[in-house]
């Protein structure tokens, strides 16, 4: 097996992935709209997509907690979890939250 040089890679028209530096045919790369220079093969941007998906996960949750802190913040604040009718589906509703 060889490895190609710079120049060789230049002529034949191949270009190394960005994010692993695999040398992929540029055809077969996906390049950044604001950065033209940078070309990511397929594998990676199938890996960066799902990084990119659990990071937005991550922060929809810390919302979604920190919305559900606040609400129960409230709660507590105006007595509402002692309330006869009301206390028995707030606890129902804390007991089935995911956090």
């Amino acid at each position: 097996m060889t490895t190609k040089t710079q120049a060789a890679v230049g002529e034949i028209g191949d270009s190394g992935c960005w994010c692993c530096g695999r040398i992929t045919d540029q055809d077969a790369l996906v390049y950044l709209g604001n950065h033209p220079e940078v070309g990511i093969c397929i594998n990676c941007v199938r890996f960066l997509g799902r990084r990119a998906r659990d990071y937005q996960a991550t922060v929809m949750r810390q919302r979604l907690r920190s919305a559900a802190e606040s609400i129960r913040g409230e709660v507590m604040a105006r007595g509402w979890h002692e309330r006869p009718v009301i206390a028995p589906a707030l606890r129902w509703v804390n007991q089935h939250l995911p956090w």
